[in-house]
């Protein structure tokens, strides 16, 4: 029995404790690898500078010409000397908005140019050039609320007080141009203004007298339509 049992142990497979292996780390970066992030990283940089402050750029330029000749004209831009590059396409519009032409443009005319801007060598390539005139361009349009509190019985002006600002006293004058409309966007007339009323005014300045507007569009926005008696 005892041989037979010896046999039988020697036979038997004894199943091998399995070895631990360790999980695999992150390798190190390698110089190489480092590099490529860092050409990558370069581009990306390069990219963003493009599109925050691009070298190129579409501007426009308001000045008086000082000279002209076939490749370019030059302004005075902001008290500097500037030179607009021009060629075969380039397009001009004189003051009446017509189609113009190069041999039009004289010395001392106003000039709106828009073009491409190189901020790199301060080129300025012209695509298109606009006759202004400087003094028509310096008149802002504004628009203000506020009440009327005096009309004047010989002229077509009226004072107002701008609901912002009511330590001040506003000067509007109107004429056959200013459009009078009431809150529902309805004809009125300039009878139909009155003191008190609260009225919206699209304006400009009159550079000659200060606090004192040409009304372009005025909004009364009290006017109360007088009503329509009925027929018996």
């Amino acid at each position: 029995m005892f041989p037979t049992l010896l046999i039988a142990l020697a036979a038997a497979t004894i199943t091998p404790i399995p070895t631990l292996v360790p999980s695999p780390t992150t390798a190190p970066v390698t110089d190489e690898i480092q590099k490529i992030r860092e050409v990558v990283q370069q581009k990306v940089r390069e990219k963003l500078k493009k599109i925050v402050d691009p070298v190129s750029s579409k501007k426009g330029l308001v000045g008086k010409v000082i000279q002209t000749s076939a490749t370019d004209i030059t302004i005075d831009y902001q008290g500097v000397s500037r030179s607009l590059q021009i060629d075969k396409d380039t397009t001009y519009v004189d003051i009446k908005r017509n189609k113009s032409s190069l041999e039009k443009l004289k010395i001392g005319q106003d000039i709106l140019a828009l073009g491409i801007n190189n901020s790199n060598d301060n080129t300025f390539i012209a695509k298109r050039i606009v006759f202004s005139d400087l003094t028509l361009l310096s008149l802002k349009k504004t628009t203000t609320i506020g009440k009327i509190v005096d009309i004047s019985k010989s002229s077509p002006i009226f004072t107002l007080i701008p609901s912002q600002n009511k330590n001040t006293l506003y000067q509007i004058k109107t004429d056959q141009k200013t459009a009078l409309v009431d809150s529902n966007q309805k004809v009125i007339l300039v009878p139909d203004l009155k003191s008190g009323h609260k009225v919206i005014v699209v304006m400009t300045p009159d550079e000659k007298v200060t606090k004192t507007y040409y009304a372009e569009k005025i909004i009364d926005l009290d006017f109360v339509p007088t009503p329509t008696p009925t027929k018996k």
